[in-house]
């Protein structure tokens, strides 16, 4: 009897457990019924599904299609008080900046240009530019500036191209290397074919005013597609060689991952 007693105590365990299961499955059941009678469910989300001849609404949402336009401007000038509150009391040491950036003279600044070349000469600056100069608008970044980052300056460019320069001194045929020397003593050499190719000036005016009231200091090497770090400032000599090596391209072991698009060369004007 005890026996007995604990399987009738079991099946009626059972029992009501498998009514409760038919309960909760047959109430929906009903209610896809009563919708079916209706016709068809309202859509949820602009979805359905149909089971068991019912409409079902879905909570999936359909995605609608999307047209849009981007675009983008590197010809946006940076006014030089904006220019001057960056590089010259922010971070005055970016763009190869020497230990003063006053300005003495910029169009009486000497520039010599030497080395492996057939017509070594020595004139001012400001001699250069009635012949040569040309106003191009360039962007100056650090290599290390991120995307929507502040170390960027566009700005409209006026200087001598360094390619007139070896024009006018007669490069050797061969030379393959130029070294920048600064009046504090700094030197940048960089392969001959790179500075050419990136449009290299030596620029004495920023915007129409002196670099004095923009990154200071008297004339600066300006150049596309490279990080500011390269733009030595003060030059008064350039040096034209013939290495058996010619030296590596800015930014070749740079860690900054923007080098290779540091600057932009925007736009020419003669």
């Amino acid at each position: 009897m005890k026996k007995t007693t604990q399987y009738g105590r079991t099946t009626l365990s059972a029992v009501a457990g498998i009514t409760m299961v038919v309960s909760m499955v047959a109430t929906p059941a009903v209610a896809m019924a009563d919708d079916a009678a209706q016709g068809a469910a309202e859509p949820v989300g602009g979805t359905e599904v149909r089971a068991n001849s019912a409409t079902v609404g879905s909570a999936q949402v359909a995605e609608a299609e999307v047209a849009g336009e981007f675009a983008f401007d590197q010809t946006t000038i940076t006014p030089n008080a904006v220019i001057k509150t960056f590089f010259q009391k922010a971070t005055q040491a970016i763009c190869g900046a020497s230990t003063s950036i006053a300005a003495d003279n910029p169009l009486g600044w000497r520039l010599s240009v030497s080395g492996d070349v057939q017509n070594a000469f020595t004139a001012t600056v400001g001699d250069l530019a009635n012949e040569e100069s040309v106003n191009k608008v360039m962007t100056c970044t650090c290599g290390g500036n991120p995307a929507g980052g502040r170390a960027i300056i566009t700005a409209d460019v006026k200087g001598i191209p360094i390619e007139a320069l070896l024009s006018r001194a007669g490069a050797e045929p061969g030379a393959n290397a130029l070294t920048f020397v600064s009046a504090d003593g700094t030197e940048m050499t960089l392969p001959l074919a790179y500075v050419i190719g990136r449009h290299a000036v030596l620029s004495y005016e920023i915007n129409d005013e002196d670099l004095s009231a923009s990154v200071g200091g008297n004339n600066q090497l300006w150049m596309m597609k490279t990080p500011a770090n390269y733009f030595v400032r003060d030059v008064v000599e350039v040096v034209v060689s013939t290495e058996e090596v010619a030296p590596e391209a800015p930014g070749v072991n740079d860690e900054h991952p923007n080098s290779p698009n540091a600057g932009v060369l925007a736009g020419i004007q003669e």
